[in-house]
């Protein structure tokens, strides 16, 4: 009787091999869920945003200039009340003494230099013009002392005297073509009349009190 011949046995599948990165078990990870895509800010939410933000700096640069305090105040008035040295040279003494009163800056002299400017007229300041200037700062003006005959002033103006010295202030009168009625005793020029920058007649008084 023939050996019964049995069928080969059918040869196992070769392992595949498993990523290093994968999870050994795939079925873990079936009931985890996807993450969702981030939401857009909506159009309302960023316009709060940037009006909480602007708030905040708006509160930051209060307390700035708060915690900073006033600006320093000279010993005459408030401090940059007048701005900056105006631009005088051209002009005659009496404007220049009017323009710088306006800007209530004091003049402390009236100094004459050769210069090529008809004789009277105002050549340069110092501080020059545009320089900052804080109210009752003075300012010494050059006048020409060029060749001819200066045209004489009728009519002068008063200059701005609050804060200066009175002796100091006694001088520029004069220099202005101005009488000073100085009561007697030392200090600074507290209350004057006329006003500054008003326009007198050449020679006229100006009464002062000092203290």
């Amino acid at each position: 009787m023939p050996a019964e011949i049995e069928p080969d046995s059918p040869a196992p599948e070769p392992a595949v091999p498993r990523p290093a990165d994968a999870p050994e078990d795939a079925e873990a990870l079936e009931g985890v869920a996807a993450p969702e895509p981030a939401t857009p800010m909506s159009l309302r939410s960023m316009v709060l945003l940037g009006g909480v933000m602007s708030l905040g700096v708006a509160l930051i640069l209060g307390l700035t200039l708060l915690v900073g305090g006033a600006p320093d105040r000279g010993a005459t008035g408030r401090a940059d009340a007048a701005g900056t040295v105006p631009s005088v040279a051209g002009r005659s003494l009496p404007e220049a003494t009017a323009a710088l009163a306006e800007r209530r800056l004091a003049i402390d002299s009236v100094v004459r230099i050769p210069s090529s400017l008809p004789r009277g007229e105002v050549v340069r300041t110092t501080p020059g013009a545009g320089s900052p200037a804080a109210e009752g700062m003075p300012v010494t003006v050059y006048v020409s002392g060029g060749a001819g005959d200066e045209r004489p002033h009728d009519r002068v103006t008063v200059p701005y005297l609050l804060g200066v010295d009175g002796r100091r202030a006694q001088q520029v009168a004069r220099q202005l073509g101005l009488r000073l009625e100085l009561p007697g005793g030392n200090g600074r020029v507290v209350t004057q009349r006329p006003d500054p920058g008003t326009e007198v007649a050449s020679g006229s008084p100006v009464t002062v009190t000092l203290g």
